[in-house]
């Protein structure tokens, strides 16, 4: 292990100290006090229904977005470019021929 230099404490600590007063909290975001059970906030909720416009839509949409995927599982899922032909390697050395 390598010893400490006194500098790099002094870092240490100013880091945990800026740490701490960035994350302490000095208020709760949300009041502890009572709170509406689920029951309680759906029952005093209305349930309004989708108008005629919104639902054409959506329907609209999804046709589209069906319509989209057909599509794309109809052309084989994506561009595939052929690989060109390797040509016969050829070496520039000479090559041995064995004589038996």
């Amino acid at each position: 292990m390598r010893p400490e230099h006194p500098h790099q404490r002094t870092q240490e600590q100013s880091i945990k100290a800026r740490k701490h007063q960035l994350y302490e909290d000095d208020e709760p975001l949300f009041s502890s006090g009572p709170h509406k059970s689920f029951g309680d906030c759906l029952r005093e909720t209305p349930a309004d229904p989708l108008s005629l416009l919104v639902k054409a839509i959506l329907w609209v949409v999804g046709t589209v977005v069906i319509l989209l995927l057909i599509a794309a599982l109809a052309t084989g899922g994506g561009k595939k470019t052929p690989r060109p032909k390797q040509a016969p390697a050829t070496s520039a050395a000479p090559s041995r021929v064995r004589s038996a």
